[in-house]
Order: C-alpha cells, then structure tokens, then sequence
C-alpha cells in the first residue's frame, strides 16, 4: 500500500471504532480490543502483550498477563452478553488488562498487512498497487470491517475494481448498516474514498492529482479537474 494509506489508516478506522486499550463485547458479542480487533476466540487474546492497568485497585500496575489472568478477565466479559448492547465504556470498570498503545499499533499494522495481502491475491484487486490512494484507503476500510474476504462477495463492486471504474464501485461499496449503526459514517467515507479516486483518474491526462497522495478528507469534483494537487486532504501524504 502506498506510504500516505499506510500512515493515515489508524486515525482513519479510529474515527469508525474508537481506540480502546481494554477487552470488550462488540455488538455481536464477540471480544474485541484497540482499533476494533477481534480477539475472540480465547487464544487470539492470549497471544496478545496484555498488562495491568496503572488505575486505582490494580495491582501491579504495568506487569506483564500471564495467559490465565488474559482467560479469566476474557470470559469475564463473555459471560455477560448485556455487555454488547451497553458499549465499551461499560467494560472499562470491569477490566485490569490493557494493551500498550505501541501494541496497538504493531497490531493494527498486523492486520492492515495482512488485509493487504489476502486482497492482493483476489483477481479483483490485483492493480491494487497502481490504485490511487483513496481508493486504496477506500478497499482496506472495507475490509476492515467485515473482514479480507467481505469485498469480494460484492460482485458489482468487485467488477469495478478490476476495471478501475471507482465510480461504480462508489455506487456499490455500500456494507449493510441493518443492526450495525456505526457502518453509516463508514460507508459515507468509502463512498467518498471511491469517488475521489475517480477523479483522481480522470485527472490524470491534465497533470491534475496524483495518485500517491491521499486527498481524503477533501471531497474532490469533476470541478476540481484540471487543478494541480496543491491542497491534499489532512491525511495526505
């Protein structure tokens, strides 16, 4: 993925998941932790760099989990689905380990990597490296939330991407928002995403935008065509 995708994605999936240090239940009531990392079943949690909260009542602040204290406080959470309605703020009472925010990094970059590579590999998406960057963003935000697999199950959106028409994978890239409220702003920033790449595009043949760089959160228009890139978006790169 390009440097300005890269750089820019935890503050991206942030604004969509918020950044939780702490264990809790997702609307699914599945255990979940940092940027919206799933760690359920059990032993992905284990495999984590847990440590005690420095908060009053904790003991050993900082120490290092071991994999049984990870498994109590796991199935602590699991064992009270009302959880997943009450959101996550409502587990940080509740809980004494956290991850480290260097370990939420190295765990979103993890992820985000390993995305890339699945999506790579799908017939769809093998021009993935010559995508502009928004459209680039646009793919891995999608695949963020429903996992590498999901965007490949929308075959008008797939079909598009493998023309390079992000126009129509705009139109397509939306993810069922039914019983999940926080997809719509979600998919508002991936409709956008794809739209920008498309201009990005067309602009091409002006010496217009570039596709290195990043222009979301800016929303581009055909009016923009024909303009240097002198003004990326804040997460341009």
């Amino acid at each position: 993925m390009l440097p300005s995708v890269q750089s820019s994605f935890r503050a991206f999936t942030t604004n969509f998941e918020g950044s939780v240090p702490y264990m809790y239940l997702d609307i699914k009531g599945l255990v979940t932790v940092a940027v919206g990392n799933l760690v359920d079943p059990l032993e992905l949690a284990q495999g984590l760099p847990f440590r005690f909260k420095n908060s009053p009542g904790v003991a050993a602040p900082g120490s290092p989990a071991t994999p049984d204290q990870i498994a109590a406080e796991w199935q602590l959470l699991k064992n009270d689905p009302s959880l997943a309605t009450k959101g996550y703020t409502a587990c940080g009472p509740i809980t004494q380990l956290e991850l480290a925010d260097n370990s939420i990094d190295s765990l979103i970059s993890d992820r985000l990597t390993a995305n890339e590579n699945f999506l790579k590999r799908q017939q769809w998406f093998l021009d993935f490296d010559i995508w502009p960057a928004d459209a680039q963003l646009g793919l891995l935000s999608m695949a963020w939330a429903m996992g590498p697999g999901g965007p490949g199950q929308f075959p008008r959106f797939s079909a598009a991407c493998k023309s390079l028409d992000f126009n129509g994978a705009a139109a397509e890239c939306k993810m069922n928002e039914a019983g999940n409220p926080g997809l719509i702003p979600r998919n508002r920033a991936n409709f956008t995403l794809f739209s920008n790449a498309a201009i990005v595009l067309a602009s091409e043949a002006q010496g217009g935008f570039q596709r290195s760089l990043l222009y979301y959160p800016r929303v581009l228009t055909t009016a923009d065509i024909g303009q240097a890139a002198s003004a990326p978006g804040t997460t341009g790169g």
